[in-house]
C-alpha cells in the first residue's frame, strides 16, 4: 500500500512540474505578443511568484512573470504580466520613455 502512494505522490510531482513547464512557455508566447501590441521589444520573461489574490472568480492561484522590455533600444523597463492557470489576468507596463 505505501508504494502506491509513493507511486501517486511521484506521478503528482512530475505532473505538477509538466504543467509548470506548459505555463512558463504560454507566459513567454504572451509576453511576447503583448509587447509587439504595444509596439515595445521583448527582451525577457522570467517567473517571480506564486500567491493568491481574490479576483471577481473567488480567490485563485496566480503565477508572476517579469517582463523586461525596452521602448527605445537603449532603456530596459519591467512589466508585470500574472496568469490565472493559463489565461492572463493582469498585465502591468510602467511608465516608459517613448
Amino acid at each position: 500500500m505505501t508504494s502506491i502512494w509513493l507511486l501517486l505522490l511521484l506521478v503528482s510531482v512530475i505532473y505538477g512540474f509538466w504543467m509548470q513547464r506548459k505555463q512558463d512557455e504560454r507566459a513567454f508566447v504572451l509576453a511576447r505578443q503583448l509587447c509587439q501590441q504595444h509596439q515595445l521589444q521583448f527582451l525577457e520573461c522570467g517567473r517571480n511568484r506564486h500567491h493568491f489574490r481574490k479576483l471577481q472568480q473567488g480567490w485563485r492561484l496566480l503565477t508572476s512573470y517579469q517582463v523586461d522590455f525596452s521602448s527605445d533600444g537603449e532603456s530596459r523597463y519591467q512589466a508585470e504580466l500574472l496568469l490565472s492557470g493559463m489565461r492572463v489576468a493582469n498585465f502591468t507596463l510602467p511608465a516608459h520613455r517613448i
